[in-house]
């Protein structure tokens, strides 16, 4: 699930974008693998707290180093609140979900937020979606439906959290559309994160489980690549536009997965793999053809990825 990030240098380099991105979304799977394989023996909210916590961390100790300590002071705007609050509500849905469906069905259920984000600009922004758009988002839905085939006696309730994990990225992607920030896009990474990472470090300590060394280095790890990922996320975005990158930005579902298979065992179904090709498709349609209803130079961006 990667953070919405924000384009501040010209477009220079479009093939170098393209390959820091899919470099990056080849990274987060690993993430998300070590989250996935830590929650069989941790409580989740743990494994929801070393996220955010080495996350900000490692994104902390950078900003600090570059541009002083003082951007590590939490910005004190609700706009920025809600933002990060509904950041914590997506990685908290995803893992819960991530703990127990397949990583690629996870995927599937989360990749609505291109849909449920197109539905809210309509709402909120006045924005118009041609025919083709909204085509685009019944064909998302439908690839949703076919990847995961409603059945009343096999339901799991984790459905409804890998659904609500994406609902919340696209309220998280709104926020960050609304925001005009005049921060440093890394600082904004690191400012987001802080929500999550201060809700989860007080809760976690009533549920504390002592992890063993092994699983310290796959908590500190989860955090650590997440991070990584997201920077280079943001590189990407620096040197290609968003129409580029467009259709690399379900690249994730390669590296997520392979390791489901070679971690868990784990083999996509034949409807898996036709959903996730029809969420692809109009996801795709749906970045490139329905446009923003005002573009500004530091215009922000989003990806799908954990």
């Amino acid at each position: 699930m990667a953070q919405g990030i924000e384009k501040t240098l010209p477009v220079t380099r479009p093939l170098l974008g393209i390959a820091l991105l899919v470099a990056a979304l080849q990274l987060l799977p690993v993430s998300d693998a070590g989250a996935k394989f830590v929650s069989l023996s941790l409580p989740v909210l743990q494994v929801i707290w070393a996220r955010f916590f080495f996350h900000c961390i490692l994104t902390g100790t950078y900003c600090a180093r570059r541009y002083g300590w003082r951007v590590l002071v939490p910005l004190l705007a609700s706009a920025v609140f809600l933002r990060g609050a509904a950041l914590f509500a997506t990685v908290g849905f995803f893992y819960v979900t991530l703990r127990h469906l397949p990583m690629t069905t996870t995927l599937t259920l989360y990749f609505v937020s291109p849909f449920i984000l197109t539905l809210m600009a309509v709402l909120f922004f006045k924005e118009r979606v041609s025919l083709l758009g909204w085509c685009a988002v019944a064909l998302g839905f439908s690839g949703i439906v076919v990847a995961n085939p409603p059945d009343l006696v096999a339901f799991q309730w984790a459905y409804l959290t890998g659904l609500a994990a994406g609902c919340f990225y696209a309220v998280f992607l709104l926020m960050t559309r609304i925001l005009d920030e005049d921060l440093p896009p890394t600082v904004s990474v690191y400012q987001t994160g802080l929500v999550g990472c201060i809700v989860s470090t007080v809760f976690v300590t009533t549920l504390w489980v002592s992890p063993t060394p092994m699983q310290w280095i796959i908590l500190v790890a989860i955090g650590l690549v997440a991070a990584l990922a997201h920077l280079l996320i943001i590189r990407a975005f620096q040197h290609a536009d968003a129409s580029t990158l467009a259709p690399f930005t379900y690249a994730e579902v390669i590296a997520a997965a392979f390791l489901d298979f070679a971690v868990f065992g784990n083999v996509p179904t034949t409807g898996t793999v036709l959903g996730l090709v029809l969420i692809v498709i109009s996801a795709i349609v749906i970045a490139v053809r329905v446009k923003p209803r005002r573009a500004r130079p530091t215009e922000t961006q989003g990806t799908e990825a954990s």
